[in-house]
């Protein structure tokens, strides 16, 4: 992958050092126009969840530490599975064939860890727990106060640390095989558009970035 620096411009795109150009047009959504958004959506969400585990290290916080932890996993299994706007989810058997069963085996556990633990409280990583301080040595009443507690520590010890770095390695493999579906699929649609006259572009608008409104935040991206 490429990657040129670009400037906004009443919401126009303008390359800043790419090869020479005078306008940026937007493609058509078609398969393959559809699938490479996607896996740049994907590209993204790895990107930012690489950087969050590169970023966990001893002298943070233990909730910065967390939260970097639990940020990462959430963004990396947010490309796979179904999705409603994404229709090109990863697959974990594509991206880890040839790879020992000891890669599915991390990619399950962490997936657990999201399923079960940070988007749900189904595991015993979170505990609720609640008593009573009880004094039998004195005359009633003998409870004087109740106690609680809610646990959901993860991320802090030895163990879970190594794993993550195991973790880490599945990312990397995923980026790899994103960034070389990204390439494969550039060149197709370079293939296609290469040879085409100017006549051609004619009727294709500028590719343009605004953010979106409120009423478009949560419409499906086509």
């Amino acid at each position: 992958m490429r990657s040129f620096r670009f400037e906004v411009i009443n919401n126009t795109i303008h390359i800043l050092d790419g090869p020479p150009a005078d306008q940026v047009l937007e493609l058509p959504d078609d398969r393959v126009v559809k699938r490479l958004k996607d896996m740049l959506l994907h590209w993204n969400d790895l990107m930012e969840a690489k950087l969050c585990l590169e970023s966990f290290n001893s002298k943070n916080a233990d909730i910065v530490n967390r939260a970097l932890a639990q940020n990462a996993i959430v963004l990396f299994y947010k490309c796979f599975g179904k999705s409603e706007f994404r229709d090109n989810s990863l697959k974990k058997d594509k991206i880890l064939a040839g790879f020992p069963p000891a890669a599915k085996d991390v990619f399950d556990y962490y997936k657990n860890i999201r399923d079960k633990f940070i988007a749900h409280d189904a595991s015993h990583h979170s505990q609720a727990m609640v008593g009573i301080a009880l004094d039998t040595k004195k005359t009633p009443p003998f409870v004087d106060n109740i106690h609680m507690m809610a646990t959901t520590e993860m991320f802090k010890t030895k163990e879970e640390i190594d794993g993550l770095q195991s973790f880490y390695r599945l990312v990397l493999v995923t980026l790899k095989w994103t960034e070389d579906t990204i390439d494969k699929l550039s060149d197709t649609i370079n293939e296609t558009y290469q040879t085409l006259p100017l006549s051609y572009f004619k009727d294709f608008s500028p590719l343009r970035l605004s953010a979106p409104s409120e009423q478009e935040m949560f419409k499906k991206r086509y």
